[in-house]
């Protein structure tokens, strides 16, 4: 029987800026097929760890793999893998839409041919396609994180990691994302993604990891972090952990 390869594997994390300890000794692996969410308060190291992740951050210590390709070693070739959509995305508001997928897709190696079909494809679904020739600096909330979840998918990556994916989102698209994200852990994708909406993860996740002040205090399938405290959903479970974790401090 073969095992199956972690997608996503961190080990033994940490990472400090200054005094303040951001991540301390993070581990989590994410598997092909599964969707995998980190729940915590703001300042907990959600983002720290993404931004870790995808080559944005040196780590102080532990071992960072994508795709089976150590991210400190090979950065380039791990971000290859993966699809990012940071939690404030950095786009050009004097570029297009079509312009700024243009140029992202020329950066991900496209060919002109699949780039034109992608790019096409992706401002229909989005319902951007009336909007591409307009400057990215008149877009809306929504229809920038539209954009910039475009952005993180033209390639088609089978890794995708998402800080706070739904925000901006109205509710609409906010459904049909959860689909898109479905759909990719079903045929074999994996997602690792930030959220401090427990009822985005609860839907969505099969596993979570609980953060706070950079330690994980709860990690697994999303029914064992439930019964670890006796909990009937995940925003109870969360409460709890965050509770005994301040009371422990």
């Amino acid at each position: 029987m073969t095992l199956q390869r972690q997608a996503i594997s961190v080990e033994h994390l940490t990472k400090r800026f200054g005094k303040l300890l951001a991540v301390d000794d993070l581990s989590l692996e994410v598997f092909p097929g599964e969707i995998f969410g980190i729940l915590g308060s703001n300042g907990a190291g959600k983002t720290t760890t993404l931004k870790v992740l995808t080559g944005l951050l040196r780590p102080d210590s532990g071992q960072v793999e994508v795709g089976g390709i150590d991210v400190l070693k090979a950065p380039s070739e791990a971000k290859g893998k993966m699809g990012f959509l940071p939690e404030a995305p950095a786009l050009y508001d004097q570029l297009t839409g079509k312009e700024f997928l243009e140029m992202i897709g020329t950066l991900r190696g496209l060919e002109p041919k699949r780039l034109d079909e992608r790019i096409r494809t992706l401002l229909e679904t989005m319902e951007l396609l009336d909007f591409r020739d307009r400057n990215i600096g008149t877009y809306s909330r929504g229809m920038r994180q539209k954009l910039a979840f475009s952005s993180a998918i033209i390639h088609e990556p089978k890794i995708l990691v998402l800080d706070e994916p739904l925000s901006g989102l109205d509710p609409r698209f906010g459904k049909l994302f959860k689909s898109w994200i479905r759909d990719l852990a079903a045929a074999g994708g994996a997602v690792l993604m930030s959220t401090h909406v427990t009822a985005n993860a609860e839907q969505m996740c099969n596993k979570v990891a609980v953060m706070d002040k950079g330690r994980v205090l709860a990690s697994g399938a999303v029914r064992d972090v439930l019964d670890s405290v006796g909990a009937r959903s995940l925003e109870d479970a969360f409460v709890a952990l965050m509770g005994g974790s301040r009371s422990a401090r």
